[in-house]
Parts: C-alpha cells; sequence; structure tokens
C-alpha cells in the first residue's frame, strides 16, 4: 500500500543515515532503505499531482534510490523531476521533495547527470544566489509541512511555483538552455506585411528593440501573430488556425513610419488598453512579466493549444498576398471588427510638433487623400461641418433655364466636410479613413458636431453593437458614422487650456500630450565668435522659468528652434538673433501681457550684472519723473509703474543668451 503523508519518522530517517555506507546484507541497512523508498513514492505523487495541475502538457521524472549511485552512501534528501513541456531542456528541471535538514523544497535545479558544459553549475550558482534566499528555491520546515499533509504541500508548491519571480524559461534562456530568436531571424518572419517590410528599416534601433522583445513576450505566452490587409492595423496577434479565414484578435499594431502603436483587450491579467499607445518599455514590461508568471504555470508558448503560436509568414502564402493587393475575399474579408477605430486629440503648447505628427500619421496611415481637413473657428458652423443649405446661382446655361430664372439664388442642401468623408469610406470598408480638425478647440463644438457628438463615439459606429442611426436635419436622411472613419485634431493649449475644452469632447476622445522635447536639440550648438550656445540648455531653462511663473501649457516648443539644426554654423548665430527679436520675445509679451518685469525672469536678465546683456532694461524713471511733474508732493514717486525698453544690441551678443541658462546648467566651454 502506498503511503499517503509522510512522516516525522522519515525526516528522522533521513537524518539518522546520512553518508552511512550501504550495506544491503544488514537488516538494519535494508529497513532504513524500505522506508526512504516508501518517502519517495510519496514525493512521486507530490510532483505528478503538481505537473497534471500547472504543467499539463509536461512530464516527471523520479528515481526511486535513496542512496548515492557513486558512493552507495545514504543521502539526506529525496527528490522528484517536472518538466513542464515536452521539448523542455533535459538539463533543467522544477524539482520537489524533502530534505533531513531544510524540510519540503521546491526549486528549479539544474540535471547534474545531463550536464556536457562545466561552466552552466557556476552560471546557474549565479541565478540561483544563496540558496536560502533564493528567487528560484523555496522551503517550508518539516514540522509546517507534516502539519498541513501532503493536499497541503501541494497548494504551497504549487503556490512557489506560481510566485517565482524568475521562470523556467528565463533561466533556461539564461543558461542558454533553450535559444529565443535573434532580431534579424525574428523580423524576418514579418517582412510578408508589406508596410512591416517598408516602415521597420527606419525605427530607431530602441524602437525595433521594443518591437523584439514584445514579439517574443507573445510568442511565448501561446498566442499566434499574423498580417491583416488592414492600412491601420497591420499585425494583430490573438489565436488563429492556418486554415481559418479569420482570427480571434487580442491586440492590433499599427506599423508607423517612425513607430508602433498597440492596443490590446485584457489579457492574461493585463489590463486593456482601448486606446492605441506608441510602444514604450513600460508596455512591453507588462507582457513580458505576464509572460514570467505564466511560464511557470502553463506549457511553453502553447497552454492556449496543443501547439506553439504561429508566426505572420507560417499562414498561406495567398491570403497574404490577397491582403497586401487590398483583394476583398469575398465572405473570407477581414471584419470591422478587427479595424480599431480612433478618435484622438494632439494637443500642447505652440511649436511641439502637432502639425509635423499630423502630416506624418497622413502620409503614413491615409495615402491616396484618404482624408478631408478643416480648420475650426468661431463662424465655422454645423452647415459646412454635416450638411446645410447653401446658395447656388441658376445656371443660364441649363436646358430648363428661361430669362424669369436666369441668375436667380436658390437654395440647395449640401454636404458638408465629413458628410462627405463618411460616404467616401462607407463604399470602401477595407481603408481606414480620417476627418483632421486643426484647432478643435477654436471653434462651438456643439454647435459644429450636433447630434454627431454622439455618432463618433466608438461603441455607437455602424455595425457595432451600440449602433445609433440618426435622421439628418436638413435632408431627412438616416445617418450613422462608418467604422472606419477616424477623426483627428489638433489643439494648442496656449490658444485654450484643456482644462476648459467641452466635456462631451473630453469624454469621445484620446488626447495625446505633446510637450516640448528640449532633448531634440541635443548637441545643438550656435557659435559666435568664442562663445558657443547650447540650444537644448537654452530651451530647458526658458520653459522651466514659464511654468515656475505662469503654467506648462504655456511653455515654448522645440520647433521654433529645430531649423536651427539644418542651417550651417555661419547662419545659425544670425538666425537665433532673428527668432528671439521676431518669435520668441512676442510669444512672451502674449504670455505674460506685456508683464515685463515676468519677461525678465524669464530671459534671466535679472540675474545679469551687465546691462549690455540684458534683453529687456529696467529704464531708471526717477529723475525722468521729476523732470515730468516737477519737485512738488503732489505725486508718489512710488506710484509709478516701471519702465521697461528692448536692448536691439543684445540680439547680437551670444553672452547675453549664455545668461539665460548658465546659472542653472553650467555652459559649454567657451
Amino acid at each position: 500500500m502506498v503511503p499517503t503523508n509522510f512522516t516525522r519518522d522519515q525526516f528522522a530517517c533521513l537524518s539518522e543515515w546520512h553518508e552511512k555506507v550501504f550495506d544491503k546484507t544488514d537488516t538494519t541497512h535494508r529497513d532504513a532503505y524500505s522506508q526512504l523508498r516508501n518517502a519517495y513514492d510519496i514525493t512521486k505523487r507530490w510532483a505528478e499531482t503538481l505537473q497534471e495541475r500547472l504543467f499539463p502538457q509536461g512530464t516527471t521524472k523520479t528515481i526511486r534510490r535513496p542512496i548515492d549511485q557513486w558512493n552507495r552512501k545514504f543521502v539526506a534528501y529525496n527528490w522528484s523531476r517536472i518538466y513542464p513541456y515536452a521539448d523542455a531542456p533535459l538539463e533543467l528541471a522544477y524539482t520537489v521533495g524533502i530534505d533531513a535538514v531544510d524540510g519540503f523544497f521546491v526549486k528549479i535545479d539544474l540535471v547534474d547527470a545531463k550536464l556536457d558544459d562545466a561552466s552552466l553549475r557556476r552560471r546557474y550558482d549565479e541565478i540561483r544566489g544563496p540558496y536560502h534566499d533564493s528567487p528560484i528555491v523555496a522551503l517550508m520546515s518539516a514540522e509546517e509541512g507534516l502539519a498541513i499533509g501532503l493536499s497541503g504541500i501541494i497548494e504551497w508548491s504549487a503556490h512557489a511555483i506560481n510566485h517565482f519571480p524568475i521562470g523556467y524559461n528565463q533561466v533556461a534562456e539564461q543558461l542558454g538552455l533553450i535559444t529565443t530568436p535573434n532580431a534579424a531571424q525574428l523580423l524576418q518572419h514579418f517582412q510578408c506585411c508589406k508596410d512591416f517590410r517598408e516602415r521597420q528599416p527606419k525605427w530607431s534601433s530602441e524602437m525595433t528593440q521594443l518591437f523584439v522583445r514584445l514579439a517574443i513576450a507573445v510568442h511565448e505566452l501561446g498566442f499566434d501573430w499574423w498580417a491583416t490587409k488592414a492600412t491601420n492595423t497591420q499585425l494583430v496577434f490573438g489565436g488563429k488556425e492556418k486554415s481559418a479565414i479569420r482570427g480571434s484578435t487580442m491586440a492590433a499594431l499599427f506599423v508607423r513610419f517612425d513607430c508602433v502603436e498597440v492596443r490590446w483587450l485584457a489579457f492574461d491579467g493585463l489590463d486593456a488598453v482601448p486606446l492605441n499607445q506608441k510602444l514604450s518599455p513600460e508596455l512591453v514590461a507588462l507582457v513580458e512579466a505576464a509572460n514570467a508568471q505564466k511560464q511557470g504555470v502553463s506549457a511553453k508558448r502553447g497552454q492556449r493549444s496543443s501547439r506553439i503560436g504561429y508566426w505572420p509568414d507560417q499562414y498561406r502564402i495567398e491570403e497574404v498576398v490577397a491582403m497586401e493587393e487590398d483583394v476583398l475575399l469575398g465572405d473570407s474579408a477581414l471584419s470591422e471588427a478587427n479595424i480599431i477605430t480612433r478618435n484622438q486629440i494632439y494637443f500642447g503648447p505652440p511649436g511641439t510638433g502637432k502639425t509635423w505628427t499630423l502630416q506624418r500619421l497622413l502620409e503614413a496611415d491615409y495615402p491616396s487623400q484618404r482624408f478631408e481637413f478643416v480648420t475650426f473657428h468661431q463662424s465655422y458652423g454645423y452647415e459646412e461641418f454635416v450638411e446645410g443649405l447653401r446658395p447656388v446661382i441658376f445656371d443660364s446655361t441649363a436646358a430648363h433655364a428661361d430669362a424669369t430664372t436666369t441668375g436667380d439664388v436658390r437654395y440647395e442642401i449640401k454636404p458638408g466636410a465629413f458628410l462627405r468623408l463618411c460616404e467616401r469610406a462607407r463604399k470602401d470598408p477595407a481603408h481606414q479613413y480620417a476627418m483632421v480638425i486643426d484647432e478643435i478647440n477654436r471653434g462651438n463644438i456643439s454647435k459644429i458636431f450636433g447630434e454627431l457628438i454622439t455618432l463618433i463615439e466608438l461603441d455607437k459606429r455602424e455595425g457595432e453593437v451600440n449602433s445609433v442611426t440618426l435622421t439628418l436635419p436638413y435632408s431627412g436622411k438616416p445617418f450613422s458614422v462608418p467604422l472606419n472613419v477616424d477623426v483627428i485634431g489638433t489643439m494648442n493649449t496656449a490658444d485654450r487650456s484643456l482644462a476648459l475644452v467641452d466635456t462631451a469632447l473630453r469624454r469621445r476622445f484620446e488626447f495625446i500630450e505633446l510637450m516640448p522635447d528640449p532633448r531634440v536639440l541635443k548637441g545643438v550648438t550656435v557659435s559666435k565668435g568664442d562663445h558657443q550656445i547650447d540650444l537644448e540648455q537654452l530651451l530647458t531653462a526658458l520653459n522651466m522659468r514659464i511654468e515656475a511663473l505662469y503654467d506648462r501649457e504655456h511653455t515654448i516648443g522645440h520647433a521654433y528652434f529645430t531649423p536651427l539644426k539644418g542651417m550651417s554654423s555661419e547662419q545659425r548665430f544670425g538666425a537665433l538673433a532673428t527668432l528671439f527679436r521676431t518669435r520668441i520675445i512676442p510669444l512672451l509679451e502674449e504670455y505674460f501681457f506685456d508683464d515685463w518685469q515676468k519677461i525678465r525672469l524669464v530671459l534671466g536678465d535679472n540675474q545679469k550684472k551687465a546691462p549690455e546683456l540684458q534683453f529687456v532694461r529696467d529704464v531708471e524713471s526717477g529723475r525722468g519723473a521729476t523732470n515730468l511733474f516737477g519737485s512738488s508732493d503732489e505725486w508718489d514717486e512710488y506710484a509709478l509703474r516701471p519702465r521697461y525698453s528692448l536692448n536691439a544690441d543684445t540680439f547680437n551678443t551670444p553672452q547675453a543668451y549664455i545668461g539665460i541658462y548658465s546659472t542653472l546648467f553650467k555652459p559649454v566651454a567657451e
């Protein structure tokens, strides 16, 4: 009969017989051997139960030998190995067992008998660290384990494996026991996607590495990768059999010329990312953390099925070609549910690249003029945006014209920019279209959008579960917004704070902040004589002071200075002087409502001892006031407003620019 629980006698036997040479002719030796083999039976049952529960694709191995096979000495422990999946490296296993000193243990351990490389043990020891304080070892005293019984021990060990900070695959990869595709090999899997093939080479090395890390983590979580024919969701991951027309999409990736954007549904303990975000180290780390946790409890890469996840190039060639050529496959065309629509507003201070970002976005994602562009202003209304009555002069050349009607003005219902775009998009559901609204915060949103403010919500679009159709007030036609229409706007926070934006607009749009980034000016200097002006430090100092005196929404964008990067060194100083005189100073005047004292603070003029280095000089008014008003007591000299003047010569003095930031940063060596 197989024993059902460990006993104190078994631990006592391990301790008592440790290091004694087994003598099979001695009855007491044979009794000890038999007792310890019974303990092995319980350990074997422990391992098998754990494997069935956590690693259904895995295997176990138990050698019921209480003695060292080389010296035939009794050992102070027993063990059973668990390999988490069928092709797991034989050199590494989860190991459970009992020890005369440490009690019950579970760990990720090397299998010495399978080692061909002696250095593996050294590298493993570095990963494991101190045995009693290791991220891949869990221990429980004999008394605690005996008190909770085998079922409690199984629960304890399952919890320990699930919460090891380092997973099995991570250890195996660090030891070189399993190989992860290198970047070049992995990127090759995605070359079947035309947009990826053309755009990925233009990414930065950092963006490429982030994508590689994400692709590996997703693949090891058991998901499939495949390409789509959509221009805004070129890559997706989820579940898709090779023979399937459509897959179950878990996430969509937007392949840009300079980056990847991603959004996903909730999976593996991760919250949903419902609106597209630029791929970042933080997002990738979330997926990698989910992968590390899953590696402890699921079969490698295949916990969702009995197979390894597919790469895009493993699907049928004709399907990929048809997608790339935008050939609709009849009923096999990807559903619009796989297209992730976006309502976005790019906002920030002037000069932060909002227009530039928008231009790049349109070039990359909406080719062939698949967009309408409008600029909102106070006079812009519903009639221009949706539909309205427009005056039309009766054509004298028309066949039905007569002397009475020629030249008369009639009013006809004409579609606006948004309605025209929706009509185009509805006829071409395979592509995304964009309604681009510049200066969206300058218009009267309620007046311009009208009932459309409801229709543009993503869940109210055509074909969605909560789709809404309304009757247009002029034409009387039913109308809803197609799913493949994106609404993208820009707003300048210096004109109107984000806090003042219509609540209805805020709820329906994803707001993407674009703030000044002095780092784009890193290494760009302006030389004049023996002096060098560091533009990165200059812009940083200006914005630090503006934010302290006003707010961050009125800082100065880096785009004001980026044209200097493309100029020769001889041209830069003159361009900088012109920039300050014609754009920076007037902008500060507008920001601070001609409060020249604050402008002096922003420019650091109050900290410059030499008057010739001050852009804005404080004009002494005491003597001039006496000349103006006399020396009588009828005027109060303290009631006089301070007077300031611009120093034209200062714009041509390099030390004046250096003085803006020299008190905050160490200036470039002169």
